[in-house]
């Protein structure tokens, strides 16, 4: 792969033209007019027009020695072959799970998310890239720890690697019938592409984030037909191609307003204005949203009247408010037995590491950097960072610092099997949400 990054050709840069220089050009021909210049100089009228109105600065050099006689001055190259990027751009994308080629093109351009994105620096469709791309590309594999050395070993591995990043289209196809079928879902709007372009056989893979995006949904619809029929199909066909604005499904008020229904003297019309039985029998599918949340903020507060209610009774997204609730109760009061004297004692014998620092400096089990472990052990940053700082001897002793600090992948893959230790993640998620981030977490680890 190296070999064939240093081949690669790369264009001249293109000379750049000052106004002195346009000045100059007209001494030597005589003339400001365009028609005149493209006659002698035998160069495309609209380009000498585009020159002498000030349209374009900059002439490629078999141009400059076409118009100024002489060879063109040397310029610093503010283009070079992309090849180079776009490996480094892949394998970021390949290291970074979940990022797309648009963030990383707004991070890289300084765009915002409704900023469209030019994939065509990405699949080699333009050749070339601004050499400020490219040295941005390798900063950032600079301030993650990786020399050049190691970067373009890793280049020479990724590139030999069976790539997975792209799947047939006949494997996905079935998938987009049954969702075209089930859902009315037309493949079109879930492949970013247009399916005829896969159909006459154009395009033959699609991406592998796409696919595995399309068989989640089918996977999805087959659970809610399973367990609902088709009262779910509707929520999940917008959440693929968006709803209507200013309108709530009746199928994600119905739990509430047969509550209601049930438990007031209020009858249905009251709330929707019609028979329910053309939303039942599927006339209509949406209500306004202000009828929505009549249906919900009534609901709510006859719940809060009446504390005796059976918790069975309740529509189903209310019992789970109800049991979050006494989740809630039950992760405070276990967090507070954590935090005496036994329960610091149990969470230390539970982050206690069960290999010496020879086993976990082996390079064969990995490293995870210190600020991606928390993604590994499923935990949020804040609550990750608070448990090091009241275990940072622990930390310190299995971690491994080369101008940054790592986490063993053994000591993490501990951790995670560890059936307790959900308990002691609980405790620090909970103590996030009271505390702002502790400067002695970057103390411990510094």
């Amino acid at each position: 792969m190296n070999d064939r990054r240093n081949r690669a050709k790369v264009k001249k840069p293109r000379i750049v033209l000052a106004n002195r220089d346009l000045e100059h050009l007209f001494e030597i021909h005589g003339t400001e007019s365009a028609a005149v210049l493209a006659r002698r100089t035998g160069l495309p009228y609209l380009l000498i027009y585009n020159l002498v109105h000030r349209r374009t600065m900059s002439l490629s050099h078999r141009h400059y020695v076409s118009l100024f006689g002489q060879p063109a001055p040397w310029q610093v190259a503010l283009k070079v072959d992309g090849a180079a990027f776009r490996a480094m751009a892949d394998l970021w994308l390949f290291l970074n799970d979940g990022l797309t080629r648009a963030d990383l093109y707004r991070e890289l351009n300084g765009l915002a998310r409704d900023q469209k994105t030019d994939h065509r620096i990405f699949n080699g469709k333009i050749n070339t890239v601004d050499v400020r791309l490219e040295h941005i590309m390798r900063q950032k594999f600079s301030d993650a720890g990786i020399d050049m050395h190691l970067l373009n070993q890793w280049l020479d591995e990724f590139d030999a690697l069976p790539h997975s990043g792209w799947v047939p289209y006949a494997r996905i196809r079935p998938a987009l019938i049954y969702l075209s079928d089930k859902l009315g879902i037309h493949p079109t709007s879930v492949l970013n592409q247009s399916v005829t372009r896969y159909e006459t056989g154009i395009l033959k893979r699609v991406s592998r984030s796409v696919a595995d995006r399309i068989e989640a949904l089918m996977n999805k619809t087959k659970n809610e037909l399973r367990e609902d029929g088709k009262q779910n199909t509707e929520k999940i066909k917008e959440s693929v191609v968006g709803g209507k604005k200013g309108y709530t499904l009746y199928s994600e008020i119905r739990d509430e307003l047969l509550f209601l229904c049930r438990t007031t003297q209020r009858g249905a019309k009251y709330y929707l204005g019609r028979s329910p039985w053309t939303y039942e029998n599927g006339r209509a599918k949406r209500i306004a949203n202000w009828r929505a949340r009549k249906i919900w903020q009534d609901c709510d507060r006859f719940i809060r009247q009446s504390p005796v209610i059976p918790l069975a009774s309740l529509p189903p997204s209310r019992q789970r408010v109800q049991v979050r609730r006494l989740i809630d109760v039950m992760v405070a009061r276990t967090t507070q037995l954590l935090s005496d004297k036994d329960g610091i004692a149990f969470e230390k014998r539970i982050l206690q590491p069960s290999h010496t620092r020879i086993e976990y400096n082996n390079p064969y089990h990995g490293f995870t950097p210190f600020d991606m472990a928390s993604r590994v052990l499923g935990m949020k940053r804040r609550a990750f960072d608070l448990m090091v700082a009241r275990n940072c001897e622990i930390f310190r002793f299995v971690g491994k610092f080369a101008h940054r600090w790592y986490l063993p992948d053994l000591y993490l893959q501990e951790l995670s099997k560890k059936k307790d230790f959900g308990l002691i993640s609980a405790k620090y998620e909970l103590m996030a949400k009271d505390h702002r981030r502790q400067r002695s977490t970057e103390a411990c680890m510094n």
